[in-house]
């Protein structure tokens, strides 16, 4: 599938699920929402094999610097051998979250994109989409106004 922005729509249906489209109030620190989400992952997709696997390349790339792009946003991503296929997790969060992110904003959103190791263009070019998409502000704030995983699957289904 040809990534772009006017298909950002078409990214959720190619490489999630809603059960992987998540608003929680839970209250966690970094390390325990990564740990979350992969295991999410592991749990709503058949989209990785060990979750030790993906969750030690999702840490070891967090160590390089922080995956926070700012705004509020935060894309942990690895390409690992263990990776069936793209797979992304959305969580907003209700309470969020210090990403370290370079602008200094709490992290309300995490959109994490684990890969094939062999699937680097395609990858790279979903991770810079979902970046650009979220660069919309009223799109941004509409979907950070969610209350639930049903109101967020929602909004962001309703990028124009």
């Amino acid at each position: 599938m040809e990534i772009t922005e006017k298909n950002i729509k078409n990214v959720g249906e190619n490489y999630s699920n809603k059960n992987l489209i998540v608003y929680t109030e839970a209250n966690f620190s970094k390390e325990e929402l990564l740990t979350q989400m992969v295991h999410h992952i592991k749990e709503n997709s058949d989209a990785i094999g060990e979750e030790n696997d993906f969750l030690k390349n999702i840490l070891e790339r967090e160590k390089i610097g922080t995956t926070a792009v700012g705004t509020g946003i935060a894309i942990p991503h690895a390409r690992f051998s263990g990776a069936k296929k793209i797979v992304i997790s959305i969580f907003l969060l209700a309470k969020p979250l210090d990403f370290q992110a370079p602008d200094g904003e709490p992290v309300k959103l995490v959109i994490m994109v684990g890969a094939p190791q062999e699937h680097g263009k395609e990858y790279l070019t979903l991770v810079s989409t979902i970046v650009r998409a979220f660069r919309n502000k009223e799109y941004r704030e509409s979907v950070f106004s969610a209350k639930s995983s049903e109101e967020l699957l929602r909004k962001l289904e309703e990028f124009k």
